[in-house]
């Protein structure tokens, strides 16, 4: 099947020169020229890229095209660009891009103008058999300088397939070359700085086996400043709630790298820069919490009785005036000197040269070992903590159990590269399981602790209000229940968990017999 081609001029050819040599063997008709504009989106991690997909806004038109044969896979009309999944209008776009684009924010990332001017050829019964257009395309940002050279796109009409081919090999006769039609999207994106794919929370450092202790925690550390730095920005400017996520995430890891990856750098180092951090984690507390609350308003106003649910409302009003005060302490924070200082001295340590003398204990082992060791030793923590509650767990101690193994997941994250993919991957889907349960199972206990505190301070000032505090209440009753409902299931999971298959791939990848001797 024939399709539509992209082919860049040779060098010294112009519009005039390669549709005058064209039309010694071709009858050309020339069209109007149009000039349109339009700009790409996409999330700030990447998202819409990352499933091969890429969004333009162009004169009231939402289209979604397929990489890289820029296929159209969805189009929409649209008044203003949307922002979120919820902008967007009811349809077959929407259902497609919401589940992938979720709770963060469009960004427009580049915006192209576009000069073409449309050219048919005819038969001898003066028919349309191909469509070709010379384009010209320019960055918004750079206008001066072209995205590609000229270039010529060539169409098939379905039928006439035998002159679509003779007008493709006069162009390969004449000197031209195809372009792969996505390289307008990395040439758009490159004029104005930016590549796809360039940011990414993801934890993936590629560690040699028999690299420093030390250096290969460095390596490590480094990864997640970048991301804290990299979110600086959407936080202060509140593009979606991703930004502090990320953010925070990449401070606990911080956190946990040095608290778990013991004794690579100088006690008195380590203990000074954990409460540094220790700190900063503290500051976007409040504003997460609301956050979730926030997010989660749906779901909470269906959680409510239906002679309720009008109810509930004045309480995301006050949650939403209590955030802008939060977010605003957060962005004191950020722009503090404090801040400043704790960062700077950190990129500093992370980024001075080896030091040949032996700083702590472990410095100087290779990776491969520590990262056995420990993580074989938090495996066994988690394992003996879980057995010991078996059937008769407390809030407390599934508390302390999820703290674990939290632990135990970032320590398989830092040293992923270090062992098969493959396997790793199963530990820790199966980890990730048990995660989800005492995650979910704490998230129900925070919030229906937050909204009892929230209840004593929500201001009760008139009928309504008390009706609020009502529903509140009910709210707080239903959180109950659904974290006794997760809590139920808990046992059947942690099973599951220390399963001796699971047993059996954790003492293969991580319990060499110079591991079995714990940290």
């Amino acid at each position: 099947m024939d399709r539509q081609l992209t082919f860049r001029l040779p060098d010294g050819y112009d519009e005039r020169r390669i549709t005058g040599e064209l039309e010694n063997h071709h009858f050309i008709r020339k069209e109007e020229s149009t000039a349109a504009s339009f700009a790409i989106y996409d999330t700030f991690d990447w998202r819409l890229f990352h499933q091969s997909l890429v969004l333009h806004v162009s004169e009231g038109d939402l289209i979604l095209y397929r990489l890289p044969e820029l296929t159209v896979v969805q189009r929409a009309k649209i008044t203003n660009p949307p922002v979120f999944a919820w902008d967007f209008p009811e349809g077959e776009l929407k259902m497609l891009l919401a589940p992938i684009i979720e709770v963060r924010a469009l960004m427009k990332l580049a915006e192209i103008h576009s000069q073409s001017t449309a050219y048919r050829i005819l038969n001898q019964d003066e028919k349309t058999v191909v469509r070709f257009n010379y384009e010209e395309t320019r960055s918004a940002h750079q206008p001066e300088a072209p995205i590609l050279p000229d270039h010529l796109c060539v169409k098939p009409i379905k039928g006439y397939g035998k002159y679509y081919r003779k007008l493709v090999s006069r162009l390969v006769e004449m000197g031209c070359t195809t372009i792969r039609p996505d390289k307008i999207y990395f040439k758009a994106l490159e004029t104005v700085g930016k590549k796809p794919g360039e940011y990414s929370a993801k934890l993936r450092p590629q560690l040699d086996p028999d690299m420093r202790a030390a250096e290969a925690t460095k390596v490590i550390l480094r990864f997640l400043l970048k991301v804290i730095k990299s979110n600086e920005h959407g936080i202060k400017a509140d593009l979606d709630t991703e930004f502090l996520h990320d953010f925070r995430v990449a401070i606990r890891r911080t956190r946990a790298a040095l608290s778990q990856i013991k004794s690579v750098f100088p006690a008195e180092t380590t203990d000074r820069f954990r409460r540094d951090f220790s700190l900063l984690g503290k500051l976007s507390n409040p504003l997460r919490d609301l956050d979730v609350y926030l997010l989660k308003e749906k779901v909470y106003k269906a959680m409510a009785p239906a002679t309720f649910r009008g109810d509930i409302e004045p309480l995301f009003d006050f949650l939403r005036e209590r955030r802008l005060k939060a977010l605003e302490d957060v962005i004191n924070g950020l722009d503090s000197e404090q801040y400043s200082e704790i960062l700077k001295d950190w990129e500093t340590f992370l980024n001075e040269p080896p030091d040949n003398a032996l700083t702590a204990s472990h410095a100087d082992m290779p990776v491969i070992d520590l990262a056995q060791r420990r993580i074989y030793k938090k495996y066994r923590r988690v394992v003996k903590t879980g057995n010991r509650i078996l059937g008769n767990a407390q809030d407390k101690q599934l508390h302390e159990l999820r703290i674990e193994c939290k632990k135990l997941r970032y320590l398989m994250e830092f040293f992923s590269s270090l062992f098969p993919n493959d396997k790793i991957s199963i530990l820790i889907k199966q980890l990730k399981k048990l995660q989800d349960n005492l995650g979910d199972f704490n998230d129900f206990r925070v919030q229906k602790e937050y909204l009892e505190n929230i209840a004593d301070e929500f201001p009760v000032t008139d009928q309504q209000s008390r009706r609020t505090i009502l529903a509140m209440g009910s709210l707080i009753g239903t959180l109950d229940k659904e974290s006794q409902i997760v809590k139920s299931s808990f046992s059947e999971i942690f099973t599951g968990f220390v399963s001796p298959s699971n047993r059996r791939l954790y003492v293969e990848l991580f319990a060499v017999e110079k591991a079995r001797t714990a940290l």
